[in-house]
């Protein structure tokens, strides 16, 4: 596994090698994201990309730092990789979905079947210890609130909240296709979870129910709340994407004789 900060400067190489002049460009025009191929990357360093395949999240959070070393035309606080063009080996069908799967990146096809409205998500809280001025800082990966349960200095509950760092999210339902289906089984379903430029007008209009989109993202586990109040021992998984575009039928390979077009 590669350090850190070779993550980093290999990152900042690709990108320098092959998409300066567009990361210029759209940090120019205040976007915060940009899409990358993974065959590309595959092509100039291949453990790197590999990487990226077994540890998503670490890679993606090596690349918003090899972005904030550029010179860049304006100050970016948050920068979102999104990658294209998957190897077939990380592609998976939603009923083949295991708990060994989780935090790997694949890509999978389907229907958009239900989709939530945008509501800010809290991703991160901060709190103030009031006994001695510490500030903790608490990650919201639940879609439960949580506190900090103590502080180092000892004390249990009632901290001050400061500051909450919301972001805008959005839940869709994702369904098997037809037509990867063997015939009479019952397609399954995954929930899926977008955040960030996601849901964005532009992206909104894609992810309309009915439509068929291809979704590049990892799996991860969401705790079940249980009616008495506790966690139960069983999770429901998750998709979390990190790029998601419409699928097109291919009618380009479609021979049109002369006649019929007249």
């Amino acid at each position: 596994m590669m350090e850190v900060n070779e993550q980093i400067k290999t990152l900042r190489e690709f990108i320098e090698a092959n998409y300066e002049p567009q990361l210029l460009e759209t940090v120019r025009k205040g976007h915060n994201f940009m899409v990358l191929d993974f065959f590309e990357l595959t092509k100039f360093n291949p453990e790197l990309a590999e990487e990226l395949l077994e540890h998503p999240e670490e890679i993606l959070k090596a690349g918003e730092l090899a972005v904030k070393e550029f010179d860049l035309p304006k100050k970016v606080t948050k920068f979102h990789l999104r990658f294209v063009n998957l190897p077939e080996s990380a592609k998976i069908l939603i009923s083949e979905i295991r708990s060994k799967h989780l935090t790997k990146l694949l890509w999978m096809e389907g229907i958009v079947r239900q989709k939530s409205d945008v509501r800010p998500h809290v991703m991160a809280a901060r709190f103030e210890c009031p006994s001695c001025g510490n500030i903790l800082t608490v990650l919201q990966l639940e879609s439960k609130y949580r506190e900090p349960s103590r502080c180092g200095c000892g004390r249990k509950g009632k901290f001050k909240e400061l500051t909450k760092e919301l972001i805008d999210g959005q839940g869709i339902v994702l369904e098997e296709a037809p037509e990867d289906l063997d015939g009479g089984v019952q397609p399954k379903r995954m929930n899926v979870f977008l955040k960030n430029d996601l849901v964005s007008p532009i992206t909104d209009r894609k992810t309309s129910p009915g439509n068929k989109v291809r979704i590049v993202g990892w799996v991860t586990e969401v705790p079940i709340n249980l009616r008495s109040g506790g966690k139960s021992t069983k999770f429901d998984l998750i998709i979390e994407a990190n790029f998601i575009e419409p699928v097109q039928d291919d009618f380009s390979s479609l021979e049109i004789s002369e006649e019929e077009i007249e």
